[in-house]
């Protein structure tokens, strides 16, 4: 099974993108219309992209501030729909504290306070000839690493 897998380096604190991507505010705000969100283990977080059904992800596991874990549970028949190859995809997201100290020089101007947070995402469970599997991994590294950071360093 292949994976995609991002690092994110994101200029706020650690909170406030645990906050992003567990909320609904959060979530709505970087990532599409959401109609339900809880940070809770178990619950269903419930996107509506436009695409005509709705894109549903339980949250199997969680530790607050550290890390969040959702399962796929839409089954989009639609071939040309990328998510049509999500179904049973586990989506994680993990975050750490990183000191500016802790970064070589060529790296500093990345980092703006004396502290950041890592988000390191990934997306277990593709098959070896899935269709969507580049464009997702294209498309995730530009919402992460554009919407969401964005969105976390504006609040900061």
């Amino acid at each position: 099974m292949g994976t995609i897998h991002h690092e994110v380096w994101i200029n706020a604190d650690r909170k406030a993108v645990f906050e992003a991507i567990t909320s609904k505010d959060g979530l709505d705000a970087w990532w599409g219309t959401v109609l339900t969100a809880a940070p809770e283990i178990g619950s269903v977080v419930e996107f509506d992209h436009g695409l005509g059904d709705l894109l549903r992800m339980r949250i199997v596991d969680l530790v607050p501030g550290e890390w969040v874990e959702w399962r796929c549970l839409s089954d989009f028949q639609d071939p040309t729909n990328p998510a049509s190859d999500w179904l049973g995809h586990r989506f994680t997201f993990a975050l750490r504290t990183v000191r500016r100290d802790r970064v070589g020089s060529l790296l500093e101007p990345l980092v703006r306070g004396e502290e950041f947070t890592v988000l390191e995402f990934r997306q277990e469970g593709w098959s070896s000839d899935a269709r969507w599997y580049a464009f997702c991994n294209c498309a995730w590294g530009e919402t992460l690493g554009v919407s969401l950071k964005n969105h976390c360093e504006a609040a900061a």
